[in-house]
C-alpha cells in the first residue's frame, strides 16, 4: 500500500498563490509568484502632511511590513491630506529623522516552485502544504537545492564508492543513488553533467568542502547553471549505506523522487515502505552499525557477549557478535547497532 505524506512549501512575504487547493500539482509547476524587494527609497511624508516628523507613525494607514500598490494611501491626517504610494513595494517603516516612509520596490515576478507532485490540501499567506503521494525518507544532512527527478542506481555494493566514471550523459536529470562516498572530482562532474542529486550513505568532510569551493569559483565565473543537491543518509565520513534500505532504492530505481538538499529530505512517489529500525536488537536480526568503525555497515547478530566488556572508549557495556556482509565477524557495542525490519508483504 503506498503511503502519502504532507510537504511544506514556504511562501515569501507578498507571495502570491497560483494553484487552489484540491488542485493536483507537478515538480516543475509555479505555484505562486512574488517580487523581491530592493534597496529601500524615502518617500516623504511630514512636509506633505503638515506634521512633525514624530507624529507620522500615528498617521499611517498601511502596516509596516505590508505589501502596497502603486496610488495606495500610506498615510492621511484627519484634514484629508494624504501621501500615495509613488510605486508598487513594501513599506518597511518610517524614518524617525525626518518622518520619511522606507518604501522597497519591487523586483521582477519570480516563480515559486514546489518541487513535488501531489495535491494541494492547504493554502495560507507563510505556506502551501502539497499531500505526496510517496514515501519521505529523513537523511541524517545534505546540502544544495531542491531537485527532481527519476532514481538510478550507479553502484553494485552498499559500501561502494560512487566513482566519476559512473556517471555519463545517461545520469543527466536523474538522481543517483551511491554508496559509502564521493570523491570531489565525482561530485564536480556529476554537476557538470547535469544531474539532479546524488544520495549517498556519507561523504568526508574535505571533499564536501573541496566541492563546495569549486562551485563557489564557478559561480563566481557565471559559468554553472541548473540546481543540485546532495543527501546523506547514514552519516559522516565514509559511511555505506544500510544493505535493505540500498535494496529499497535498487527495488524503485525508475521511479521519480524529490530531493531537498539543504533539508535532508528524499520523497519518493508510488512507492512501499521503507525499512525502519528499532533499537532493541536481537539474536537473529539484520543490524546496521551506526558508530565508527563499522559505521553503516550492515549484518547479522549472531550472539550476545557475556558481562559487560570495554568498548573503544574504554567504558565497560554490554557487547553483541556481529556476522558484517563481507564475512567479518566482529564485537559491537549493543548501544551502537540498530535492528532493520523490512516491512510485511515486501
Amino acid at each position: 500500500m503506498n503511503e502519502a505524506t504532507l510537504h511544506r512549501v514556504r511562501m515569501p512575504r507578498g507571495a502570491i498563490p497560483s494553484v487552489e487547493v484540491g488542485a493536483e500539482v507537478r515538480p516543475d509547476q509555479v505555484l505562486a509568484t512574488h517580487r523581491r524587494p530592493s534597496a529601500p527609497r524615502r518617500v516623504p511624508l511630514a512636509g506633505p502632511l503638515h506634521a512633525d516628523a514624530e507624529h507620522i507613525a500615528g498617521l499611517l494607514l498601511i502596516a509596516p511590513g505590508s505589501m502596497v500598490a502603486q496610488g495606495d494611501a500610506i498615510a492621511r491626517t484627519d484634514e484629508g491630506r494624504e501621501v500615495r504610494a509613488p510605486i508598487d513595494g513594501l513599506l518597511l517603516g518610517v524614518a524617525a529623522s525626518d518622518g520619511s516612509a522606507l518604501l522597497s520596490p519591487l523586483g521582477d515576478e519570480e516563480p515559486v516552485i514546489g518541487h513535488v507532485s501531489g495535491t494541494v490540501a492547504g493554502i495560507e499567506d507563510a505556506a502551501i502544504t502539497i499531500e505526496v503521494p510517496g514515501v519521505l525518507l529523513r537523511g541524517v544532512g545534505g546540502t544544495g537545492s531542491a531537485v527532481h527527478g527519476e532514481l538510478v542506481v550507479a553502484v553494485h555494493d552498499p559500501t561502494e564508492e560512487l566513482r566519476a566514471a559512473a556517471i555519463d550523459v545517461g545520469a543527466t536529470g536523474k538522481i543517483v543513488v551511491g554508496g559509502s562516498r564521493a570523491s570531489a572530482e565525482t561530485l564536480t562532474r556529476a554537476r557538470a553533467m547535469g544531474v539532479a542529486g546524488i544520495v549517498l550513505g556519507g561523504v568526508l568532510d574535505k571533499e564536501l568542502r573541496d566541492f563546495e569551493a569549486i562551485q563557489r569559483r564557478r559561480r563566481e565565473a557565471g559559468g554553472m547553471t541548473g540546481a543540485f543537491g546532495i543527501l546523506l543518509v547514514e552519516g559522516f565520513g565514509k559511511v555505506g549505506i544500510d544493505p535493505q534500505l540500498f535494496s529499497w532504492f535498487r527495488a524503485h530505481a525508475g521511479r521519480v523522487a524529490s530531493l531537498f538538499g539543504a533539508d535532508g529530505l528524499l520523497y519518493v512517489y508510488d512507492a512501499a515502505p521503507l525499512p525502519s529500525r528499532r533499537a532493541l536488537a536481537r539474536v537473529g536480526d539484520r543490524v546496521i552499525a551506526h558508530r565508527r568503525p563499522f559505521q553503516g555497515r550492515g549484518g547479522v547478530l549472531v550472539g550476545m557477549m557475556e558481562d559487560l566488556h570495554a568498548a573503544q572508549s574504554g567504558i565497560p557495556t554490554r557487547m553483541a557478535l556481529v556476522r558484517f556482509e563481507d564475512g567479518r565477524l566482529a564485537p559491537v557495542p549493543l548501544a551502537n547497532i540498530e535492528a532493520t525490519v523490512v516491512p510485511e508483504g515486501r
